[in-house]
């Protein structure tokens, strides 16, 4: 019993020294035997090792070089990549019974100059840029056969959907490097409409959700979610191979109570393993209720529904023994995602109402080439973007507040030929930029 006792306070000491366990300072009348001290010791020990909690930590830095043109103005900025930006996350699993487990996700990051937030005459970005934020908090408890179920700061069912891509990544059908510039009229004047107002892919925001999530059942996943002021989604993906043939699609619906509208949405992916070839294809539809506002004492809906497509094709395959090399060339159309905004622009140091946007549509041009080198998790990447903008407005006019009608009030209105919208376009200038970065793992 002695020699195991001295034993046990030797690796008790190596312990304690090396960082594994930590107590409290023992110490009064009822610990001032030795043999108390020890089977305190023992205790802690024994809790110490009971504990089958795994832990492992994961991050990333993603810095590019953003070289952008709109028209009038040019420069180059750096920026963190926000189509997969800087993060630090840890996550935690340990086993409640078997077939029980129960673990959490914390991942938080710090977009220094983020290129979704960078602007004409900004290289550093809005208020929000160049703070931490926090992407996941939430702890969730999964069975083998029941699925999981999640609580906390986290994606709802539907996030990422239009995402799906296997041939490249960091390129999507996302806008993450014009969001906030500014549309620049042909004269030179700068208005408050930006790209990221013109196009969207109508994607879910993180928040405070609860989720659940099926098992994978013949390569199907189900989810659903709901939080963030009575907001919920579903959303099923699909993943699977035949002939050398990897696919992968996801499709999801969201309604979001708070701002009165709905999402269709998803995307697929195809890639032949064998000769790298790849495509894929995204698209999503929003409605955004039945409202209707008076301009020029008339009523006009400006609700109609607004989508945008997306396609990608190229080709993934490993040339160099460093890693699989992608090239791809893709195309992109965003119609009608600020239909009734009132437009505003500066002329002559004076913010001026230039009237009602009545439609408008983006259409985006890419080219790209990445290079991954598996032994270091480093990815290699260069892009070039360019958009162009279809906007119709109305003439300047005062606008009344709105005002609720239904379909067919507003559809009844709206062809009344004594009182047709007057419209014409507006000539804004074209945005182009190239993207060259590196993004590490580890």
């Amino acid at each position: 019993m002695g020699g195991s006792r001295s034993g046990l306070i030797a690796q008790l000491f190596a312990m304690c020294a090396a960082g594994l366990i930590s107590f409290p300072a023992i110490s009064g009348p009822g610990f001032d035997d030795l043999e108390e001290r020890v089977a305190a010791l023992e205790a802690s020990v024994a809790r110490a090792g009971n504990k089958k909690v795994s832990v492992s930590i994961y991050g990333q830095v993603n810095r590019a070089i953003l070289a952008w043109d709109d028209g009038r103005d040019s420069d180059a900025y750096i920026v963190d990549n926000d189509t997969s930006s800087t993060r630090l996350g840890v996550i935690g699993q340990g086993e409640l019974k078997p077939g029980w487990t129960a673990g959490y996700r914390i991942e938080i990051e710090y977009k220094d100059a983020s290129s979704d937030e960078v602007f004409n005459t900004g290289d550093e970005g809005f208020g929000e840029s160049n703070q931490m934020r926090t992407r996941h908090a939430y702890w969730y408890i999964e069975t083998e056969n029941a699925g999981r179920l999640s609580i906390g700061q986290q994606s709802p069912s539907t996030d990422d959907i239009t995402l799906i891509n296997l041939g490249a990544a960091m390129s999507d059908a996302g806008l993450h490097y014009n969001n906030s510039f500014a549309l620049r009229l042909k004269s030179g004047e700068l208005t408050d409409l930006f790209w990221g107002h013109l196009a969207s892919i109508v994607d879910s925001i993180r928040g405070d959700f609860v989720r659940y999530d099926t098992p994978i059942m013949h390569g199907f996943l189900v989810s659903a979610a709901w939080g963030e002021n009575d907001n919920w989604d579903a959303a099923i993906r699909y993943q699977g191979e035949w002939n050398d043939v990897r696919f992968a699609s996801g499709l999801g619906y969201m309604d979001n109570t708070k701002l009165d509208f709905s999402d269709m949405r998803g995307s697929a992916s195809a890639i032949h393993t064998l000769s790298g070839l790849f495509v894929t294809a995204a698209g999503g539809i929003r409605n955004e209720g039945d409202a209707a506002f008076f301009m020029n004492g008339n009523p006009f809906n400006f609700n109609d529904d607004s989508y945008f497509y997306f396609a990608q094709a190229g080709v993934n395959k490993e040339w160099f023994s460093a890693g699989k090399t992608s090239v791809y060339g893709e195309y992109g159309l965003y119609n009608n995602f600020s239909a009734g905004k009132i437009l505003r622009g500066e002329i002559d140091n004076d913010i001026v109402d230039m009237g009602l946007v009545l439609d408008n549509e983006v259409e985006r041009l890419g080219l790209g080439v990445e290079q991954a080198f598996s032994a270091s998790s480093v990815l290699l990447y260069a892009n070039v973007n360019y958009y162009t903008a279809d906007i119709v407005q109305s003439k300047p006019a005062i606008v009344a507040p709105a005002q609720i009608l239904s379909r067919s009030e507003v559809g009844a209105a709206v062809q009344s030929p004594s009182s047709p919208p007057k419209n014409r376009p507006l000539s804004v200038e074209d945005w182009s930029g190239v993207v060259v970065g590196a993004r590490i793992q580890f």
